[in-house]
């Protein structure tokens, strides 16, 4: 097995993006791509709710927690996605993946694989105040060999992957804020 670890950063207001997104519509998109993946990920088909709770252990009273921390999902990937193919050792080709996403308001959400595979998802602020997106993978890819040629190949493809999903769903965000994607 080879892990894989990377990151992908964006500024979320690039210079003549319309309109500027603020914090709020950030993690309010944000929020919905847990439940609505499917809008911001070209190679995901489907998004189920499995069950949606607090954080375990959490000192937060229940009347004073506005929104679920945690929700489990069920994502189905697309066979025919680009560069990958069935049995060709990426352990995602063509199936459901059940994921863990613990939010943390306003600024993180965790997904956890079964498989231990983990993304992250996080808004910060650069060095001037802007706001920045940043998507930190940890792919867990069984039956493959570390610094072999399929290794390097899945990097590359990953971090392809992240650049497309960071920007992704920054254009999806705006879209909602402009009215062109419908939260439903």
């Amino acid at each position: 097995m080879v892990i894989i670890n990377l990151a992908y950063t964006a500024p979320i207001n690039p210079p003549g993006a319309a309109p500027v997104l603020n914090a709020e519509q950030v993690w309010m998109g944000l929020q919905y791509k847990v439940r609505r993946a499917d809008k911001f990920v070209p190679v995901i088909t489907a998004c189920e709710v499995l069950s949606e709770s607090s954080l375990e252990n959490e000192n937060i009273a229940d009347s004073e927690q506005s929104e679920p921390r945690v929700v489990t999902r069920r994502v189905t990937f697309r066979a025919d996605r680009p560069g990958f193919k069935e049995g060709s050792g990426d352990g995602r080709s063509g199936h459901d993946v059940k994921e863990v996403c613990k939010l943390y308001a306003p600024c993180r959400i965790d997904f956890l694989q079964e498989d231990g595979s983990t993304i992250g998802n996080y808004v910060s602020r650069g060095p001037v105040g802007e706001l920045m997106m940043t998507y930190v993978f940890e792919w867990r890819v069984p039956g493959v060999q570390k610094n072999s040629e399929r290794a390097r190949d899945l990097e590359e493809h990953y971090s392809k992957m992240a650049k497309m999903a960071v920007e992704g769903s920054i254009e999806t965000i705006r879209k909602i804020v402009k009215g062109e994607v419908v939260m439903d």
